[in-house]
């Protein structure tokens, strides 16, 4: 059991509580909550979403954390007959099975909060079940299946064609929010294992890092022409073993905490050293006014008062990247939009 912290504030949380099974299943919990929480709430979120779905634990391991530590967390646990052990900081002999799914889901609600901070508690369910379906490296089965003996089915599986435009409305969101969620892990394992099992250069207060840029929205002409990386930018704030805040430019408003697979350390040369002159300054994440990126397809379509928009997959992008957008942001896609009017008769 350990904690996810420092997100941006969604429906009044701020952190997650994340539990994984380290028997045969691997299957995962997440839980919304804040980042002090105490350790009679730690309980009453075992209580509430771990005990009614699996029962008691023997055994539960946790990070030295305030909570874990207290009083009333060991007295509970004793009476109950639950062994607990603490693990040492980022020790993978302890937790490490919660650490690897803590990373992930840290890096996929990085990447999906990048562009959607406010939201990330609602849509907490799904990331779960898109943890729980995905097939484990070690047993070869989703831990749904070693649960359950199957595959849940996923919301927004249609089997007739709903009437009612709310119904549509509820099933597109329901598909949107699994996609995104899904996408934004895929994007987190691939990030992971691609950069985490290496050795890992230890980041610290002050140090100067590139930010990926993946998962921001960048205003150039052509998303093939934005820079994988930006920067150089300070880390003002260490929050944990991976998780680190950035000073970034005023006019960014984004969440500034990432995870340290999107950041890459900077170094200085001859020619780019202390006194090398920057180029014009990257542009800022939300100016996106006037840009036009490269459309892939139209997905699907809303209303919104009197107006259309179209969800739209960005060429060379993953899902998490999809967005609504209204007609005038259409305007070197005609054609495909065009296409799309004709195929679902829309004038």
């Amino acid at each position: 059991m350990d904690y996810i912290t420092d997100l941006p504030e969604s429906d009044g949380f701020n952190a997650v509580q994340v539990v994984v099974d380290h028997d045969v299943s691997k299957a995962a919990v997440f839980s919304p909550c804040t980042k002090n929480i105490t350790a009679e709430g730690a309980m009453d979120i075992l209580q509430r979403d771990v005990y009614r779905r699996f029962g008691l634990p023997a055994k539960v391991i946790s990070d030295r954390g305030p909570q874990f530590i207290s009083k009333a967390f060991k007295e509970l646990h004793n009476s109950l007959g639950i062994e607990t052990a603490l693990s040492t900081a980022y020790h993978p002999q302890t937790d490490g099975e919660t650490e690897r799914v803590n990373q992930e889901l840290d890096l996929a609600l990085r990447l999906y909060c990048a562009n959607n901070p406010e939201n990330w508690a609602k849509l907490l369910p799904q990331f779960e079940f898109a943890h729980n379906q995905r097939t484990h490296s070690v047993t070869g089965k989703s831990p749904f299946e070693l649960l359950y003996g199957f595959q849940p089915e996923a919301a927004g599986t249609v089997r007739t064609t709903p009437k009612h435009p709310s119904t549509e409305q509820r099933l597109q969101s329901l598909r949107e929010a699994r996609e995104n969620t899904i996408a934004a892990h895929a994007q987190a394992a691939a990030a992971m294992s691609r950069r985490l099992p290496a050795a890992q250069v230890p980041l610290k207060l002050g140090d100067k890092v590139l930010l990926d840029t993946k998962n921001l929205r960048l205003p150039y002409v052509s998303r093939k022409l934005i820079p994988k990386r930006v920067g150089p930018f300070t880390i003002v704030k260490v929050l944990g073993p991976v998780t680190f805040k950035l000073k970034l430019p005023e006019k960014w408003k984004i969440h500034p905490v990432f995870h340290a697979a999107l950041l890459t350390p900077y170094h200085t040369t001859k020619e780019h050293g202390p006194d090398y002159v920057r180029p014009p300054p990257i542009p800022t994440p939300e100016s996106t006014e006037g840009a036009e990126w490269e459309v892939e397809a139209i997905l699907s379509h809303r209303t919104r008062g009197t107006r259309k928009q179209y969800l739209v997959a960005w060429k060379g992008w993953p899902a998490s990247e999809n967005s609504w957008e209204p007609e005038k942001h259409l305007k070197n896609a005609q054609s495909i939009l065009r296409n799309y009017k004709k195929r679902h008769k829309l004038s």
